[in-house]
C-alpha cells in the first residue's frame, strides 16, 4: 500500500496551496493524503482551559471542512487528517519518518494560530530524511513550459551514488506526469579565466558545455533505464546557480533539487533558497544518500 502524502496544514494560503498540490499529486498516483496540524499539547493532570478546548475544536472544524472540500473537487481521493501535539517542525518531521513525502507551504502567513510559518517549512526541509515539496500560493495558473526540471551539480563530490535518490525522484515525477525531464546545470566561468590574456571564446565555452553534458548523462541515463517512457533533455546554462534556478522555477510545474547532508551553514544551500523564495513553481528538496 502506498504511503500517504503528508501535508503540513494551518489554514493559511500557502498551506491551502500545498493541500491542493498534494491532492492533485495523490489523485495522479493513487496514494492517500493526510493533512496534519500541529498544536501545543495540554499537560496532563492540569485543568483544561476553555480557550484550549475552543482552539482544538476550531482546528478540527478547519481540517474537516478542508478534507470535505478536497474530496468534492478530487474524485476518488483518499484523504484524512490528524492533530499532532507538539512543536510544528518536530511533529512534521516525525510524521514523515516512515518515508512519506512531506508537502508544505513555502511561506506561511500565520494561518491557524500562526503554527506553520515560512521559517518552519525551511527548517523542516533542511532536516528531513525524506523528500519535502515546498509549494507557493501564487503560482502562475497557466500551463508551464516545462513539466519537471532537475537541477544538478557535477563537482567531484557530486558524480556518484549520492545524488541517485534525487535523480530517481525527478524521474518518477516525470513519469507520473507523462512528461519529459529537463536536467539543468548552471555553469559560471571563473573570474580568473575571464581575465586571462585571451578571453575564452565560443569554442572553449562549447567544449565546457559538452564536457558537463557528458557528466550529466553519465549520472542520469543509467538510472533512467527504469523509466523508458521519460524523455531526457540536458541543458547547461551559463550563469550563477541562483539565477538559473530562479528562472527555471518560473516555468516548471516542479523543480527538483538535492540537499547535501551535514551542511555547516545553510542546509539547503543559497541557490535552493533563491528558487524557493523567488520562483513560482513547487520545489522538491530531496536529501542525498
Amino acid at each position: 500500500m502506498a504511503l500517504p502524502l503528508i501535508v503540513g496544514f494551518d489554514g493559511s494560503k500557502p498551506s491551502l496551496a500545498a493541500a491542493e498540490w498534494a491532492a492533485t499529486e495523490a489523485t495522479m498516483t493513487g496514494a492517500p493524503l493526510r493533512l496534519v496540524l500541529a498544536h501545543w499539547p495540554h499537560r496532563e493532570g492540569t485543568p483544561v482551559p476553555d480557550a484550549y478546548v475552543q482552539l482544538q475544536n476550531e482546528a478540527v472544524d478547519l481540517l474537516t471542512r478542508t478534507v470535505e472540500d478536497l474530496r468534492t473537487r478530487h474524485l476518488g481521493l483518499q484523504v484524512d487528517y490528524e492533530l499532532l501535539g507538539g512543536e510544528a517542525p518536530t511533529q512534521l518531521l516525525h510524521a514523515a519518518e516512515r518515508g512519506n513525502t512531506l508537502v508544505l507551504g513555502s511561506r506561511g502567513t500565520g494561518g491557524f494560530a500562526g503554527l506553520l510559518l515560512g521559517s518552519t517549512a525551511l527548517s523542516v526541509a533542511a532536516r528531513a530524511e525524506h523528500p519535502v515539496v515546498l509549494v507557493r500560493d501564487h503560482a502562475d495558473p497557466r500551463l508551464p513550459r516545462h513539466g519537471v526540471v532537475l537541477g544538478l551539480e557535477v563537482g567531484q563530490d557530486e558524480v556518484g551514488q549520492d545524488t541517485a535518490p534525487v535523480v530517481e525522484f525527478a524521474l518518477a515525477e516525470a513519469e507520473r506526469r507523462r512528461t519529459a525531464l529537463r536536467i539543468v546545470h548552471a555553469w559560471l566561468p571563473s573570474f580568473w579565466w575571464a581575465l586571462g590574456p585571451i578571453p575564452p571564446g565560443e569554442a572553449e565555452r562549447t567544449a565546457v558545455r559538452a564536457d558537463v553534458t557528458e557528466k550529466l548523462r553519465t549520472l542520469v541515463e543509467p538510472l533512467a533505464e527504469k523509466y523508458p517512457d521519460v524523455k531526457l533533455h540536458f541543458d547547461v546554462r551559463t550563469g550563477s546557480a541562483a539565477h538559473v534556478l530562479v528562472d527555471e522555477a518560473e516555468h516548471a510545474a516542479l523543480l527538483v533539487l538535492g540537499r547535501r547532508r551535514h551542511r555547516a551553514v545553510s542546509a539547503i544551500g543559497p541557490a535552493a533558497h533563491a528558487a524557493i523564495h523567488y520562483g513560482h513553481s513547487a520545489v522538491a528538496i530531496v536529501p542525498h544518500a
